[in-house]
């Protein structure tokens, strides 16, 4: 394809793929999801025109590398964001989209916030949201039962937090790394409500309770438990034996290799660099004092309209998966066919009705 488009020159072939690569990372640094206006692509081909019109040119029936508005093909969608002159051909395929780059950027946070995560801790009863074992305790991070290990998850994938986490609980190992990048409902397991402050505390003071597994799994416990910390086996023979002789070594270094012992603590004077900041970056996050369900609110309710066109998670085919989480994600007109047993709470509250009757 690049030596139709060169015409079989050879530093023609070069400048194009040059100038794509130019294309795709200044794409990328702005967070466009692939849209490109008119100058910032004439900026990346070097001014030169020739090398702009060949990428939106198509050859050997595929689509061009560079869309321009107007252009059918499948990677562009239904619509153009206006101000936009171009678009880089299957961008999404490759690269998150600025609303998927920046919900990871949130719950990466998220997990490193441990003044969030003990505010959890304290709402869930230290006790998995999903099976309910617990409570966990955080120095458990080696026990051989999953059911034992703490772990955070959000519970729709493609959120955050939230303004009071009611998208981020507390889970065991077992059930955090059977849900995975899914809803409860899509891995068929049903999330607990959030207990009461009083039912919170007595759970953290009782004694451990470790759910069972299904009955088509044998049950775990710390003697069948795999310990995949150790699976490695140790090596008791060497293959390939050092030279001792050094007088036919030249590069051989014959002084002893030094260690540091063990039974010698030794001190050096160190320099205080602690921040006088909050540590939590640049824009920081809102103080949370504590963690409660939203208040629900009476009536219908609108959602609010965004200002800018990535305020939504694109929908995602299985050609074109999340960039993080491997995952399709389908268009979000399209209802959610699972029904919620009686007694639980739903990951994702159910749109509200606009039916005069149900008021």
């Amino acid at each position: 394809m690049w030596e139709v488009l060169a015409g079989g020159v050879a530093d023609l072939v070069d400048a194009l793929q040059s100038a794509l690569c130019r294309l795709k990372s200044s794409s990328s640094a702005v967070l466009s999801d692939g849209y490109l206006t008119e100058g910032m692509a004439l900026q990346q081909c070097r001014g030169r025109k020739k090398i702009l019109g060949l990428l939106t040119t198509a050859v050997l029936d595929q689509p061009p590398l560079l869309h321009r508005q107007g252009d059918e093909c499948e990677c562009l969608g239904d619509g153009w964001i206006t101000g936009y002159a171009y678009r880089i051909h299957g961008f999404s395929k490759r690269n998150p989209s600025r609303r998927e780059y920046n919900r990871n950027r949130a719950q990466k946070a998220d997990l490193r916030d441990a003044r969030l995560k003990a505010l959890v801790y304290t709402r869930d009863g230290g006790c998995c949201r999903y099976c309910g074992s617990g409570p966990l305790s955080p120095k458990s991070g080696r026990a051989k039962d999953p059911r034992k290990r703490i772990h955070y998850d959000h519970v729709d994938p493609d959120a955050p937090a939230g303004a009071n986490a009611e998208n981020f609980v507390l889970s065991c190992k077992r059930c955090n790394e059977h849900k995975g990048h899914r809803l409860p409902a899509e891995a068929d397991m049903v999330l607990l409500p959030i207990p009461t402050p009083d039912q919170a505390a007595r759970m953290r003071a009782r004694d451990q309770v470790l759910r069972d597994l299904p009955t088509d799994h044998a049950p775990i416990t710390d003697e069948t438990a795999p310990n995949h910390d150790h699976e490695q086996k140790p090596i008791t023979e060497r293959t390939d034996e050092p030279i001792t002789d050094h007088e036919r070594d030249r590069n051989a270094d014959h002084t002893p290799p030094v260690r540091p012992n063990p039974d010698i603590t030794t001190t050096t004077a160190t320099t205080d660099h602690r921040r006088t900041g909050s540590g939590l970056g640049r824009d920081g996050k809102p103080e949370v004092t504590a963690l409660h369900p939203p208040p629900p609110t009476p009536g219908p309710t609108t959602p609010p309209a965004s200002s800018t066109p990535w305020s939504h998670q694109p929908a995602r085919s299985p050609q074109f998966p999340d960039v993080y989480h491997r995952r399709s994600r389908p268009a979000p007109h399209q209802p959610d066919p699972y029904v919620w047993p009686p007694g639980t709470t739903p990951a994702r509250p159910a749109p509200p009705s606009h039916d005069p009757e149900d008021r």
